[in-house]
């Protein structure tokens, strides 16, 4: 009988995205993914200190000295958004600057045929980036041919700023009125920033939902289901689902519990992200009860860690669990809303991780993925106000919503006129917009690169989960 290491090498490549934060290697059509989340960044309580130029010393000479001679000045732009877009930004960005715009003219009302006659004092180059931005391996890639963007989103903080590919920014955003306490979620801006500096600003967020989807949910007599589910609740559901299979195997009511880790401690007792890469961690009650909780789902036959080799090949016959529409529930994050939604656009449901109490809303659990200023940018300071204006501008956001509208994304600030036109307006945009209330009580699950230590947390409870002895129990159930 085969492991469950090599029952998921069997499924890997079915999987429809890549870097999907999770221990396990699923199977969605041919792309490798896995959890890549970065290194355990505990989140603090207080609005980090960008200084002002009057109280700081500025180490970054550079980016506080006047440009002499802007017309040879070029910024280049790596991320999800196409030449077009970028280059109506930065003539916002220069029109607002200037004081152009006009009384009462927003991103989603500027002409933007007045913004094609805007000429800017530098030249503009973009590169295309996956939705989440470059990985290492590319920054990697740049750098080594001397093609380095000035600006770049990234999935790989930890990974940018250990190898030095991102500057500090803290100083040259140090007048910058966009970063407000009462604008940006502080949350989100604290993952960007280590050790008394600013490395990068929140540009785009994903959250940790259950998937479900409610073709196979209606053939257990489930005609909807609550966004706001609780442990309990959730284990009904399952076991509803659960008993389609009372006469033969039909359907999987869940596609691998152990996804729901590491997001479930926190779900389930709004703890800050807990770790198990320490003893010490790993013995404390919200994790342990978490785990066990997982366990509970495997040793009841609900999810696909419960199945033998015989059961799989019986229920989807090598064709990816998700794809199969067999499958009820699953564990993912709301940027890979329009990869589900490509093979399931009118049945696509979504739910919270299980939370504390019934009908509560758990605390939203994030991932965030920053603009970064190359260490190598000659702009540093023109740069980081670009960027910051990218991220943070209400117009901007919701000029590049208008242009250039992307599912499955929450905006870094708490503006509700973004939140109509970023979220509200997306196909899943009434789930996505519950979270607004939420954002202040966020945490922050750190997934933007595979530290070393969040490795440590995925093999602990991959272990973990492999000496539970599902094996026996299937076997008993086949009999």
């Amino acid at each position: 009988m085969l492991s469950l290491n090599e029952k998921r090498e069997k499924v890997r490549n079915a999987r429809i995205s890549g870097c999907y934060r999770t221990f396990a290697l699923l199977m969605v059509l041919s792309v490798l993914s896995c959890f890549s989340l970065v290194g355990c960044k505990k989140v603090k309580n207080d609005f980090p200190e960008i200084p002002s130029t009057e109280s700081s010393e500025t180490s970054e000479t550079s980016g506080t000295t006047t440009v002499q001679d802007t017309s040879t000045m070029e910024i280049t732009i790596a991320s999800p958004l196409s030449y077009e877009t970028c280059q109506y930004l930065a003539k916002l960005y220069y029109a607002k600057s200037r004081g152009l715009l006009g009384d009462g003219v927003t991103g989603e009302t500027v002409d933007l045929d007045y913004l094609s006659s805007i000429d800017i004092p530098f030249v503009l180059s973009v590169y295309g980036t996956g939705e989440n931005g470059c990985n290492a391996s590319t920054l990697r890639q740049w750098r080594s041919t001397g093609d380095m963007p000035d600006i770049f989103l990234t999935d790989s903080f930890d990974v940018v700023v250990n190898e030095s590919f991102a500057a500090p920014i803290t100083d040259y955003l140090a007048d910058n009125t966009l970063l407000s306490a009462d604008s940006v979620y502080s949350v989100l801006l604290q993952d960007f920033y280590l050790e008394g500096k600013q490395y990068g600003i929140p540009y785009q967020t994903s959250a940790a939902v259950l998937y479900c989807d409610m073709e196979v949910l209606r053939q257990a007599n489930i005609n909807s289901v609550s966004f706001r589910q609780t442990r309990s609740s959730l284990l009904s559901l399952l076991a509803d689902i659960e008993k389609l299979n009372d006469d033969e195997l039909s359907v999987l009511p869940f596609y691998l519990a152990g996804n729901m880790m590491p997001y479930l401690p926190c779900s389930m007792y709004s703890s800050k992200y807990l770790s198990s890469s320490e003893s010490d961690d790993r013995s404390v009650p919200a994790y342990r009860d978490a785990f066990a909780y997982v366990e509970s789902i495997i040793r009841s036959g609900y999810s696909y860690e419960s199945l033998s080799d015989s059961r799989i090949e019986r229920l989807f016959s090598g064709i990816s669990p998700i794809l199969s529409r067999k499958l009820g529930v699953w564990c993912g994050t709301t940027d890979e809303l329009m990869i589900y939604d490509n093979y399931m656009p009118y049945t696509l449901s979504m739910m919270q991780l299980p939370g504390i109490r019934e009908d509560e809303y758990s605390s939203p659990l994030l991932t965030s993925y920053p603009l970064c200023v190359s260490s190598s940018c000659k702009y540093p300071k023109e740069a980081a106000d670009l960027a910051c204006f990218m991220a943070l501008d209400e117009d901007a956001l919701m000029l590049t919503s208008r242009l250039q509208q992307r599912q499955g994304y929450l905006p870094s600030i708490s503006s509700p006129a973004v939140w109509k036109s970023v979220v509200k307006s997306q196909k899943y945009g009434d789930y996505l917009a519950q979270y607004h209330d939420l954002m202040d009580r966020a945490i922050m699950i750190p997934s933007v690169s595979n530290s070393e230590k969040f490795i440590q947390d995925i093999e602990y409870i991959q272990s973990n989960i492999e000496q539970l002895d599902i094996e026996k129990k299937e076997d008993n159930r086949d009999t």
